[in-house]
């Protein structure tokens, strides 16, 4: 079977895996210079290791990265680092049940109560069960589960800085998974995602398959037998972009419940000093400028970064935001007088390198009871398929969940072939 995969991330690259083992003759289309998707990343002069454009980790959990990593022969590593908060000035710990039990911006009761609702999220133990939230909004069920101290003064401000004006469009079970997967563990890859994603297309061209770098695919077009991509018949077409990209490559709207995408942005900066004394830093306050802080040098040795402290300055953003707007020099200048309350010391003549990144499509807004309308990845068209991040609900945006649902689909697309013949 003869199979054109759409799109070079994770999901793609690991259904294309899973097709190669299987004894077909795949293609991959990436439309960018490098393999991985939102993933991908970049390597200024002086790193020994890439970066990822967008801040990455994965958990002891995520079984399905971890699997494909090792079969390329590119394994993981786990460390513990240190995630933080910052609420009224104060940067504390509120990663674990006792750290919990500890925050002292909370009352004792704020604090009982939370810890009470989150254990009761944590022992839903079953996706299927864990879907039954799904018919709740956030906004409203939450404040019940953890208590109203709790929501206003951890939850509520996260959610916004996230959210923004969608906020109020989340379902609960999108929450829950949230909760559910999170481990205090934390796992990288030598030289970074991109890296293993090269791995993951090395795999795949030793198993006779082909990765077409900057490619970009205008329409995925029907033919008498099989379907058309940029000039070749395919027996069978995987489309793993987003949907509104995907409804464009196939000249159709596909049927199912729209849903709202945020873009994702990051400040990329390169520090002569340190400027936290953790690794994950999220922002509890109004009217911040962004939403997160990641000193990625926290997680992985500096040593790999040119002996330089890496930082993430992180937003999710709706497409009209002012903020996409804006050059990372005027990023810097917003977000300035912010960082030094994080850290005094913090200068603008501290940042040696910066870079600015965005994307759409970053983010997606899972409404109430979306399973309901959750597109399958049959298009119901024989040999045509879709799989992209919009699928993989109730769980996040991320890696794991990319290579379980490209390895899922490649499964059904190897059924399908099988019934034909």
């Amino acid at each position: 079977m003869k199979v054109a995969i759409i799109g070079g991330g994770f999901t793609g690259l690991a259904a294309a895996i899973e097709l190669v083992d299987g004894g077909c003759e795949v293609a991959v289309y990436e439309a960018g210079e490098k393999l991985g998707g939102l993933a991908g990343g970049f390597k200024p002069k002086g790193w020994k290791w890439s970066l990822e454009k967008y801040y990455h980790h994965i958990f002891t959990n995520d079984r399905e990265i971890i699997g494909v990593a090792k079969k390329v022969g590119w394994p993981v590593f786990f460390l513990s680092p240190v995630t933080k908060t910052w609420k009224d000035g104060v940067m504390a710990e509120l990663d674990s049940p006792l750290a919990l039990l500890r925050y002292g911006q909370l009352s004792v009761w704020g604090r009982l109560r939370m810890a009470v609702g989150l254990a009761v999220l944590k022992l839903v133990m079953w996706p299927r069960l864990g879907m039954l939230f799904e018919r709740f909004l956030v906004v409203e069920a939450l404040p019940l589960l953890v208590g109203r101290e709790g929501y206003e003064k951890i939850w509520e401000p996260m959610l916004l800085a996230k959210f923004g004006r969608e906020v109020g469009q989340v379902n609960l079970a999108w929450f829950w998974a949230r909760i559910y997967k999170r481990t205090k563990r934390l796992g990288y890859f030598n030289e970074g995602f991109e890296k293993l994603a090269e791995k993951m297309g090395e795999y795949v061209e030793r198993g006779g398959g082909r990765i077409r770098m900057g490619v970009n695919i205008g329409k995925v077009k029907r033919m008498k037998t099989g379907w058309g991509v940029s000039g070749e018949r395919y027996d069978q077409v995987l489309v793993t972009v987003p949907m509104p990209m995907a409804e464009k490559l196939l000249g159709k709207k596909i049927k199912r419940q729209k849903i709202r995408y945020l873009w994702g942005q990051t400040l990329v900066m390169e520090l002569n000093e340190s400027l936290m004394d953790c690794y994950w830093l999220n922002i509890l306050e109004k009217d911040w400028p962004f939403l997160v802080v990641v000193e990625h040098t926290r997680l992985v040795d500096k040593r790999y970064y040119g002996d330089k402290s890496v930082v993430y300055v992180g937003n999710y953003l709706a497409e009209d935001d002012v903020r996409l707007k804006m050059s990372d020099k005027e990023l810097l200048v917003l977000f300035e007088s912010y960082l030094k309350r994080i850290n005094p010391r913090f200068k603008k003549g501290g940042v040696r390198r910066m870079w600015k990144f965005q994307s759409p499509f970053a983010q997606p807004v899972f409404p109430v009871n979306y399973s309901m309308t959750l597109p399958g990845m049959e298009t119901g068209e024989r040999g045509l398929w879709m799989a992209n991040m919009s699928m993989v609900y109730p769980w996040d945006r991320g890696t794991n969940y990319a290579v379980d649902l490209g390895t899922r689909v490649a499964k059904l697309m190897l059924e399908e072939q099988k019934e034909k013949l």
